[in-house]
């Protein structure tokens, strides 16, 4: 379960809640400006802090609705077991089931083989910059303006070494990618090719030369979150030599 903590933590870090309550062991992450489920879920970290489970469920429950926001809770092996059925029995429903996935650079298969030169014209966005990365990530969602606002906040609140990068063929944007990098470990997270440019082997480019540049400044690790029903995903990462730490599934109403 350790293990689980720490991955957790290096989570939380990487892509920061505005606003943290705890009850004992359980933390409510709030992200008022940006609306992922990420940010905003109630998170289990301790599987035997299930005391007066309900009274903290419900209050959970009441700090959403005081943002106009449906709860979510995030379910990992360290929620206390019995959680789940609470939940399901108040109306909530299992949905987006994921994995944390991780490999050791130091001894990755992927990395000793040759690999052809990056398809793509990498640009890091300094501090201060975020903007410019989350309208580019916009543009790839179809966000409203408020929320490409919300991203650039995310971004700008993360606190360990950060990694904000666009990749453009040509003068155009094709993929968008957050790397963080905390105690020698490097999460990926927000990887995204532009529509126009998938198919062209353009994410596996992408994962392999940010696992390089991670090994290269000193981290043994990377990490990574992917949806289960997510195939395409998973094998590209299993066939890069990533692993399942664990997995977890939001609870939703």
């Amino acid at each position: 379960m350790s293990e689980i903590r720490q991955f957790e933590e290096l989570g939380f870090h990487a892509w920061p809640a505005l606003q943290v309550t705890h009850f004992g062991d359980w933390a409510v992450q709030l992200t008022p400006y940006y609306p992922s489920k990420r940010g905003n879920s109630v998170n289990l970290l301790n599987p035997t802090d299930d005391a007066d489970l309900a009274q903290r469920a419900e209050a959970c429950e009441a700090l959403f609705t005081a943002q106009g926001k449906q709860p979510v809770f995030r379910l990992t092996p360290l929620a206390p077991p019995a959680l789940a059925d609470y939940l399901v029995k108040r109306g909530y429903t299992a949905t987006g089931a994921s994995s944390v996935m991780a490999c050791d650079l130091r001894d990755n298969a992927a990395l000793k083989t040759p690999q052809p030169r990056l398809p793509l014209r990498l640009v890091q966005f300094r501090d201060g910059q975020e903007i410019g990365y989350s309208r580019i990530s916009g543009a790839f969602h179809d966000r409203p303006e408020p929320l490409v606002e919300g991203l650039a906040e995310v971004l700008r609140s993360i606190k360990p070494q950060k990694y904000v990068i666009a990749g453009f063929a040509g003068a155009e944007p094709a993929a968008t990618l957050l790397c963080v990098s905390e105690n020698g470990y490097t999460g990926l997270l927000d990887l995204c090719i532009g529509e126009a440019f998938r198919r062209r082997g353009f994410a596996k480019a992408l994962v392999l030369n940010e696992m390089a540049q991670a090994l290269s400044r000193g981290d043994h690790f990377f990490w990574l979150q992917v949806e289960s029903a997510n195939a395409a995903a998973r094998a590209l990462y299993q066939g890069l030599g990533f692993t399942t730490v664990y997995d977890y599934i939001y609870y939703c109403r």
